[in-house]
Parts: structure tokens; sequence; C-alpha cells
């Protein structure tokens, strides 16, 4: 696919040239990427291109991308949507034993960051950037706990089953703040 417009975007702190794929979804080229942590770019591209599976998960494509001069370039690109999932394949020491420092210790900073924010997504239902734990996001996961419930037992034909979820709705519509009324809540 031959791109004329490209732009770029921030992301995680990095400058990403954004283009569109054959599908029109956004991607990045990855040589960039290994560049700009001081990794080595043959190792990556064989790494994305020879795995089936990574291959795939990150969208991998080949974009003919302008550049300056309106030269045209074949670029490797991903997904937007997968750089982190990239850089999470990337290991800070490697790049810390390229000589890039900063550029580990900013690596090592995401990662750990991503990290903690898929455990929250995964442990509350919800991530919030730069908040751990918060009592927002525990609202947070209450209220979809709650909506869950209803959803439940709109489709619990059990008599005691639905019982049971009325009274777990009684104690979210406690934490939550809201008074109960089970004929409101089903």
């Amino acid at each position: 696919m031959s791109n004329k417009v490209s732009f770029i975007i921030e992301y995680a702190g990095l400058q990403l040239q954004i283009a569109k794929n054959a599908s029109g979804e956004d991607v990045t080229p990855l040589k960039p990427i290994s560049d700009l942590f001081g990794i080595q770019w043959g190792r990556q591209h064989k790494k994305v291109s020879e795995s089936v599976f990574l291959s795939k998960y990150l969208g991998v494509c080949i974009v003919h991308m302008y550049h300056a001069g309106g030269q045209k370039r074949e670029q490797t690109c991903v997904l937007l949507s997968r750089v982190a999932a990239f850089l999470m394949s990337i290991s800070p020491d490697s790049v810390r034993a390229s000589g890039n420092e900063t550029g580990a210790d900013f690596l090592e900073e995401k990662l750990n960051e991503w990290g903690d924010a898929l455990h929250e997504y995964e442990a509350f239902g919800v991530a919030i950037k730069g908040q751990k734990n918060t009592e927002a996001q525990l609202e947070l996961a209450r209220i979809n706990a709650a909506i869950r419930l209803i959803s439940a037992k709109s489709r619990t034909k059990s008599e005691k089953d639905r019982q049971a979820i009325e009274a777990m709705q009684k104690v979210l519509a406690g934490h939550i703040g809201i008074p109960y009324q089970a004929d409101l809540i089903s």
C-alpha cells in the first residue's frame, strides 16, 4: 500500500510515525523503534517476521511510506495498538548492553507501568493511568459488578439463584451508596 500521508504522534513518550495499512488500520514502522533503543534491527525483524504468532498478533505488514524529498521506502510496520506488545518483547538488559542506559531505564519503567495496569484491569476490571487501587477504581469495579449482576439476574430462571443475586445486589448498592429496591434492579 502506498501512503503519501503519514503523521507523527507521541505514544508512551515515544515519537511514532503513523500510516495506514491495506485495511485502513493505524500502523507504525518498527525500525525507528529498534534504532531508538539501540537494538539490532535485523534480529527484531527476524523475530517479528519469522514467528507466525508474533507476525499475526502484532499485525506485521509492509507499507510504502514517503520520506523527505519524496523518497518512497518499504517499511516493516506493526499495528499501533500492538506497539506496547512489541516493546514488551524487548529486554531492558539488551538495551542497556547496547550502551543505552536512558532507553533501558525508560523501557523498564514502561514495562512496570503496563504490568501494573494489566494487573489492575484483571483484578478490578479497570485500570486508570497513574493510579493504583484507588477508591475511584474500586468504585468503578463495583458499579461494573452491579451491572453484570443485573444482567445475570435477568437471565437466571432459578428463584433460589435469583435471590442470591439479589442479596449480592443489595450489598453492592450499599457499597456504591445508592438505595436498594429489588423491583427496580431486576
